[in-house]
């Protein structure tokens, strides 16, 4: 860490206490100046006091600078995905192949980048460029999308494939923020009781239906409620590792209300065979009530497939 010092004069020998000057001296060669007295001593106490407390004060303003400057997060890469993805037991030697509406179990390399801000006090940290993405089978044709944005924060979706269909039927968050004198962590967890639709079999560019899910967060009290239309914009084609893939394009706005109030403005491109996301846009807000009042975060960010085949 950096450190401020401040010197004034020459620099004396190691290991040698610098000697202080003797006001006798300069009285003894100089016919014009006399020593001076007890008041004059005094007054110079009090400068030289209040010069070393200024610098003490600016000494900490900086070193509180550099603390609320420091770079506390970083991408998270490949390999940490896999060796977390292996300590929570769902590391396989090959990835489960896919089927429709569900793809590959793996670790998928995504790439973006993303603001994540608070107004109060004010900080923010980055997302990417390196985001993997975990896909986990679960029971039955069910499996989960988790992303690392960065090492203090990630996102996962629970879907179920209908066969038909693509479902949404909860998800989960976690964040850390550094705010210096001590490091604030949030999880929250939502469920979409009954599962709202993410693709629809018979669909038509326009067409759009309701979604809502209510989840919890710590370090607020009661339910969150998120609700809004969700659209279909189309098919489109994105390109992915060279190639171009055939995506399904959704935007979805929600309003939150309850504990927490705000929106979510997001745009996602699906797969058409297995309903893996291949891009995501996102502009969030929230507002929330602290011990300091009312709080603000919002995130921006977007990221993107960068290959179709997951790793292990």
């Amino acid at each position: 860490m950096p450190r401020n010092r401040s010197t004034t004069g020459s620099q004396d020998e190691p290991g040698r206490a610098r000697a202080e000057p003797d006001p006798t001296v300069n009285a003894a060669n100089s016919t014009d100046e006399v020593a001076p007295g007890p008041p004059q001593r005094r007054r110079r106490r009090v400068r030289v006091a209040a010069a070393v407390v200024g610098a003490v004060v600016i000494a900490g303003v900086a070193t509180f600078i550099v603390l609320w400057s420091r770079v506390s997060t970083q991408p998270v890469s490949m390999d940490e995905a896999r060796r977390r993805a292996d300590g929570a037991g769902q590391g396989t030697d090959q990835p489960t192949a896919a089927t429709h509406f569900r793809p590959a179990a793996g670790i998928y390399r995504y790439r973006g980048e993303g603001t994540e801000r608070l107004d109060k006090p004010p900080t923010s940290q980055t997302q990417g460029p390196d985001i993997p993405g975990t896909v986990t089978h679960l029971d039955g044709t069910c499996w989960r999308l988790r992303v690392d944005y960065n090492t203090n924060h990630w996102q996962s979706w629970d879907y179920c494939s209908t066969g038909t269909a693509l479902t949404e039927r909860a998800g989960a968050f976690f964040q850390r923020l550094d705010l210096v004198v001590a490091q604030v962590e949030t999880s929250s967890m939502y469920t979409c009781d009954p599962p709202v639709d993410a693709i629809r079999a018979a669909q038509r560019a326009g067409d759009h239906w309701t979604q809502e899910c209510r989840g919890t967060s710590t370090g607020s009290t009661g339910e969150v409620n998120s609700a809004g239309p969700y659209t279909y914009v189309g098919q489109e084609e994105l390109v992915i590792g060279g190639s171009r893939v055939k995506a399904l394009h959704y935007h979805r706005s929600r309003t939150l209300t309850g504990a927490q109030t705000g929106t979510e403005d997001i745009n996602v491109w699906f797969d058409v065979d297995t309903g893996l996301p291949l891009k995501n846009q996102r502009a969030i807000t929230v507002h929330s009530d602290s011990l300091i009042g009312g709080v603000t975060y919002d995130e921006n960010g977007s990221f993107q497939l960068a290959s179709m085949t997951p790793t292990r």
